[in-house]
């Protein structure tokens, strides 16, 4: 009996509190979770209610600027995990 695949990518960025684009994912992430070193974090879920458009959820409460792409996704420059110097880290899934 085999198990079913699991596709995830991991990586960081720093938050600019400008547009930041993360297009290096091998496929279209479904689910993506995010950790600021500030204390933040957020999980987008592409199709889930409350998810559309830019709209995730975080910490701090719902918020908006995350935005799902073939190949990865952009963060918004208000969103409150891309503040500006903190570290930031992600995990697709698909």
């Amino acid at each position: 009996m085999s198990s079913p695949s699991n596709n995830k990518f991991w990586g960081t960025f720093t938050g600019a509190a400008a547009i930041i684009t993360v297009a290096k994912c091998p496929f279209r992430p479904r689910v993506i979770k995010f950790w600021a070193t500030g204390g933040v974090w957020g999980v987008k879920i592409d199709g889930e209610e409350g998810h559309d458009d830019d709209n995730y959820l975080s910490s701090t409460a719902a918020d908006a600027g995350v935005t799902i792409t073939a190949s990865g996704f952009t963060v918004a420059s208000g969103a409150d995990v891309n503040v500006s110097g903190e570290l930031v880290y992600y995990e697709c899934e698909a």
